[in-house]
């Protein structure tokens, strides 16, 4: 599987001393199928662009705040009463959000026009 964004990348945006084969590549991998999977109804593939490698690390990045949520790294909780001092669902939601205008983006240059032609026979 070809990955959109790298390792080293998300470390560095995210700031994640996390191993990068045992936490980091199955974080992005799973950020890449997503991708794949929503670009598939439009008959698109992934490409190493801009918009797939940011849209990667948008996704990447929540996942990273997700599994915080699950090894209780963060917690959150109903209202404002958050453990940390990062909304962390609203963090969550950004850059899924984010990623998702991205694809959008890339969809709509990527999408191409078909024509159909009917052709009518003995007219």
């Amino acid at each position: 599987m070809t990955t959109y964004c790298s390792t080293t990348e998300l470390a560095a945006l995210s700031g994640s001393t996390l191993d990068a084969t045992t936490i980091l590549t199955p974080i992005i991998e799973a950020a890449d199928r997503e991708i794949d999977a929503y670009l598939a109804p439009h008959n698109i593939s992934g490409a190493a662009s801009g918009a797939c490698k940011q849209a990667s690390l948008k996704l990447s990045m929540a996942g990273l705040l997700e599994r915080g949520l699950h090894t209780l790294t963060y917690q959150a909780s109903v209202g404002n009463d958050y453990a940390s001092n990062m909304d962390v669902i609203r963090a969550i939601e950004s850059n899924r959000k984010r990623a998702f205008v991205l694809l959008d983006q890339y969809v709509k240059e990527n999408k191409s026009e078909s024509i159909f032609v009917r052709r009518v026979d003995g007219i």
